[in-house]
């Protein structure tokens, strides 16, 4: 017996607002059903530290996939409790 295998893409959209000190990351997400997660992350430059900002995106960037991942286990966990309690389930 053959199971079939599918696959599904879904892309995630990293932006940077920064200035010299501070940078703030957005992740988002759009699901198949159309709902938009995001995530939010920020960095701050420590004053004696020289200005990289490839730190402080890497930084800001991770706490904003986290909180797009928490996000999306939220979203799973909605969908779980709705299947549970009677509503349709999504495909």
């Amino acid at each position: 017996m053959t199971t079939a295998t599918m696959t599904k893409t879904l892309m995630v959209e990293l932006r940077f607002e920064e200035d010299v000190d501070v940078t703030r990351a957005v992740a988002s997400m759009r699901l198949p059903n159309g709902r938009l997660l995001t995530g939010e992350g920020h960095a701050r430059r420590n004053p004696v530290d020289r200005p990289r900002a490839s730190i402080g995106e890497e930084m800001a960037g991770a706490r904003a996939l986290s909180g797009l991942a928490h996000r999306l286990l939220e979203a799973a966990a909605d969908e779980v409790e709705s299947n549970v309690h009677g509503g349709d389930p999504v495909v």
